[in-house]
This record gives structure tokens, C-alpha cells and sequence, in this order.
């Protein structure tokens, strides 16, 4: 719609200042996720240290980031890529990052972060899964605003024009469209406010990773069919969404996962750390007024 936050000519070097709505975004979902990646250790009574955290969602934001991107520029290098000038591979901040390619990037340098800190790898799982939805959640309004990843015309209620010069009017002429990006960004919301709230039964480390992966495979599954920049495999002169194979990679991963490692049974680690703090009777409590204490007198001789 409109992907400029503002514009702003410098005449001595001419060029234009112009920062995008869909750098913003994301942002934004960085700073939050910092915010419950800290809230999450303290609560898990996990020993993590405030830079070591934040070291850690960078680490995460930045692997989504050139895992999507990269995704993005191997399925799109003969339609787009191959015509531009080289720096447009890393052109990010005009849109194009494939969230299947941010998760598989995540899935493939996380493990090993946590590898090299000693730190388990289905806790921080359970914690990353939380921000890596909402991220999805808010950065589809960066997509929203750059006018791209939306679906065919339409005539429902729900249908938004959009305007000349966005991926969208090439294909759509002013004719409204779904707005897949809206859908998937509400879808998004839901499937964080399920995590988020999951989390405090406590579950075995890694069901909130999984939960994400079944749940995210599901909703990107259902909106495939309204989404108009698909990609796709060609094996053996066959073409396969590669969506719904990747979708379904990622569902049978989480169900296995699930199953394999019973994790809908009870942390019991961190229970047993909860109850025992809770039991731990506070230190200095001064007697409250109103109260008598007893002192032990000796009798003394004489």
C-alpha cells in the first residue's frame, strides 16, 4: 500500500532517505521478542544471562532472516533474480523473505547455538517458538504495506484494492484482491496467544515448538490455495506446491516429536524448582503488631 514510513531527499549526496514500514515491522517483533525471551528464562529459572539472551534473539532474528532470503532468491533466481543487479539478492528491506525458509533457517544454526552454550535445545526451542510466531505475526503488515503476497480477486467483503506500481496491481488492475497477508498475520496472532498461554501448564521442554510446528504447517496449508505467488517444486517434469511439502514436513517433525518424547506429560524439573521456592519461608520477617513473643527466661541463683 504504502511502504515508505517517509521520504526525504539529500541533495549532497543525492540520494533519498526512504525507511519502509516493512523494516519497521520487523523491529518492532525484535524488541518485543527480546522482552519475553527474558521473561521466559526468568520464569523457567533457566541460568541466562541478560546479554547472553538478547545474543541469542539476534541470533535467531538474523538465521530467519537469511534463511528466508535465501529461500526466496533459489526459487525466484529465473522469474526476478537473474534480470537484476546482483545487490538486489540482498535487497531485503523491498520485501521478499519466505517464511518456510526462515524456520529451516532457524532449525538449522539454533541447534547448534545451543550446542556450542551447552544450553537445552528443547527449552529455548519452546521460548524462540513464541517469537518467531509473533515476528510472522507483525511482519505481515510489512507485507501488507509493500502491497505484495496477497491472493486472487475477489468479490467477498473482504476484498482491498491496491494500488499501481505494488506486486499486487500487476496482476490484479484495481480489482480487489484477498488480503492472504491480513488472514495469516490474524492466523498468526491466534496461534501465539495459544502458545503464550500454553506455557504456563508447564508442559515437557520442546511442546511449545512443536505445538508451533503443527500449527503454523496447518494455517499455511489452508491459505496456500489464496495466495498468488506460490513456489514450487519440478521433479521429473512435476511440479509440487512447495508450501504444502514443506508444510507437511514440518507437521509430521512436530507430531513425531510430540509422540517420540511424550511431552504432553509435565515438566517435572521445573515444577519440582517452583514448588520449592514457594516453600522456602522468607528471610527477616519481623513479627507483626499486636503480636506476643515469649522469651525463654533462666532462673538465676541468688
Amino acid at each position: 500500500m504504502y511502504p515508505y514510513i517517509f521520504s526525504v531527499e539529500i541533495p549532497w549526496f543525492n540520494i533519498m532517505l526512504e525507511p519502509r514500514f516493512y523494516g519497521l515491522f520487523y523491529a518492532v517483533s525484535l524488541l518485543i521478542s527480546t522482552r519475553i525471551v527474558l521473561a521466559e528464562v526468568a520464569r523457567r529459572r533457566i541460568n541466562l544471562g541478560e546479554d547472553e539472551a538478547m545474543n541469542m534473539t539476534m541470533l535467531l532474528f538474523f538465521a530467519g532472516l537469511a534463511g528466508g532470503r535465501a529461500y526466496e532468491v533459489i526459487f525466484e533466481w529465473s522469474n526476478y533474480y537473474a534480470f537484476q543487479p546482483f545487490w538486489k539478492v540482498f535487497a531485503v528491506w523491498e520485501g521478499g523473505l519466505a517464511i518456510h525458509g526462515a524456520i529451516l533457517g532457524g532449525i538449522i544454526v539454533f541447534p547448534l547455538y545451543c550446542r556450542v552454550k551447552k544450553m537445552s535445545l528443547p527449552v529455548m526451542f519452546d521460548i524462540s517458538a513464541m517469537c518467531m510466531i509473533l515476528g510472522q505475526a507483525i511482519g505481515r503488515w510489512g507485507n501488507f504495506t509493500n502491497g505484495e503476497t496477497a491472493g486472487p480477486i475477489t468479490e467477498f467483503w473482504t476484498g482491498i484494492v491496491f494500488p499501481a506500481g505494488t506486486a499486487v496491481a500487476r496482476y490484479a488492475h484495481g480489482a480487489p484482491v484477498h488480503p492472504t497477508m491480513i488472514y495469516e498475520s490474524l492466523g498468526n496472532f491466534l496461534i501465539f496467544y495459544l502458545l503464550w498461554k500454553l506455557r504456563l501448564r508447564n508442559f515437557r521442554p520442546g511442546m511449545l515448538g512443536a505445538v508451533y510446528l503443527l500449527s503454523y504447517a496447518v494455517l499455511r496449508s489452508l491459505l496456500t490455495p489464496l495466495r498468488m505467488d506460490n513456489q514450487y517444486f519440478v521433479i521429473a517434469d512435476s511440479k509440487f506446491l512447495a508450501a504444502y511439502a514443506i508444510s507437511l514436513l514440518l507437521f509430521a517433525a512436530g507430531l513425531f516429536w510430540i509422540f517420540k518424547q511424550k511431552l504432553w506429560l509435565p515438566d517435572e524439573a521445573l515444577n519440582k524448582k517452583i514448588a520449592l521456592e514457594s516453600a522456602v519461608p522468607a528471610k527477616g520477617v519481623k513479627n507483626v503488631k499486636g503480636t506476643k513473643r515469649t522469651k525463654n527466661v533462666k532462673n538465676k541463683k541468688g
